[in-house]
């Protein structure tokens, strides 16, 4: 079977703002981080009240004489952005994300989803054997004894862990709102990839699978394969990578690239941490996650090749090290096509990354 396309009513993941986390029960829109943010609300009565018999004192004064006709929008016109609500251009980018994604799932012997965008292979993700998954759970058991050290970190990154990147590279709202708007998008088109693979492929939770692992935390209400969590940080970590290299202002650019990653790897490992996930499902994750950073930065106007991921599970713990490295990679079960197709750019992605950009961290570079 097939399907593809966005997920206009999809959600139920306010509150930490993710799939990858809980959530709350107050968004059902699919728009995570975005609900709500910029939206205009109501006053209170009093104020209302007040506002009434104001417009209704004044409202002489105004006059008849129509607004000029340079006061006139333009259509469909990228221009337009600055004045909509976040959570009004977060549902662009979703909107603009989703209509590229394709999946299909062989239909006579299914063991396999393969994920495609705007046309062109994306990734092929195997569904683990049942001897993986339960060889897995000891790395689940043994990683428990983390938790006392990683407790606090790991219920903070519920949600989105947008204040952890925000350390990292000196992030902060004012001077950065455009670029926490460029990471939230990318989490939130994440998480949607992540449940389309999670849907098709369908497997079970480690304490679902051996009484043994006592998650810390609820197990949540979806499979497990890939990481959600897996899938939005690298995602993340792909697109501001690109980021700081466009910046060009970071005198320890390597360091903070590397950072990213390290952070990455870290959100992921957590999960395994807590219970509610295998190595695998993180490397299956960061294998999704990246290929979709590249295709956000596509949207971004960023031409970037994407060569399709064959991911196929062994039973092996996760470490950036491994995944970074190809041949390491291919020994764990990751393999890469090639050669890889750029994606098409989209006007509300493109519109956020040039702001992104204009607010480099660190001093101009010179002449520039």
């Amino acid at each position: 079977m097939s399907a593809s396309g966005g997920f206009g009513g999809f959600g139920g993941f306010g509150g930490f703002g993710g799939f990858g986390g809980f959530g709350g029960l107050a968004n059902f829109t699919g728009l995570g981080g975005f609900l709500g943010q910029g939206d205009t609300g109501s006053y209170d009565a009093a104020t209302t009240m007040g506002l009434l018999t104001t417009s209704e004192a004044l409202g002489h004064l105004a006059g008849i004489a129509p607004p000029p006709a340079s006061d006139v929008l333009q259509m469909n016109d990228p221009a337009n952005m600055s004045g909509w609500a976040v959570w009004v251009r977060g549902s662009l980018y979703l909107s603009e994300f989703m209509r590229g994604l394709a999946w299909q799932v062989p239909g006579a012997a299914p063991d396999r989803v393969s994920l495609s965008f705007d046309g062109a292979p994306l990734a092929v993700l195997h569904r683990p054997s049942s001897q993986v998954i339960e060889d897995q759970c000891r790395y689940v058991r043994d990683y428990a004894a983390l938790r006392e050290e990683r407790g606090t970190e790991i219920v903070s990154q519920l949600g989105f862990p947008t204040p952890y990147f925000a350390m990292l590279l000196g992030l902060h709202s004012g001077q950065h709102k455009h670029t926490f708007e460029l990471i939230t998008a990318t989490q939130v088109v994440a998480a949607h990839v992540a449940m389309v693979a999670k849907a098709a492929l369908a497997v079970r939770r480690p304490d679902q699978i051996d009484a043994r692992v006592q998650p810390m935390l609820p197990t949540p209400g979806h499979p497990a394969f890939p990481s959600a969590h897996a899938t939005e940080a690298y995602a993340v970590a792909t697109v501001l990578d690109h980021l700081v290299k466009s910046w060009g202002s970071l005198a320890d650019e390597a360091a903070r690239r590397a950072l990213i990653y390290g952070l990455a790897e870290r959100v992921a490992v957590n999960r395994t941490v807590a219970g509610v996930h295998y190595p695998i499902d993180s490397w299956c994750g960061a294998t999704l996650g990246s290929a979709v950073g590249k295709a956000v930065l596509n949207r971004c106007g960023q031409q970037t090749a994407i060569r399709e991921a064959t991911y196929i599970a062994a039973d092996h713990d996760f470490f950036h090290l491994d995944f970074s490295d190809e041949a390491r990679a291919a020994e764990r079960g990751l393999t890469y096509a090639a050669e890889g197709e750029a994606a098409d750019a989209g006007p509300a992605f493109g519109w956020l990354w040039s702001r992104a950009v204009a607010e480099r961290q660190g001093p101009a570079p010179q002449g520039g």
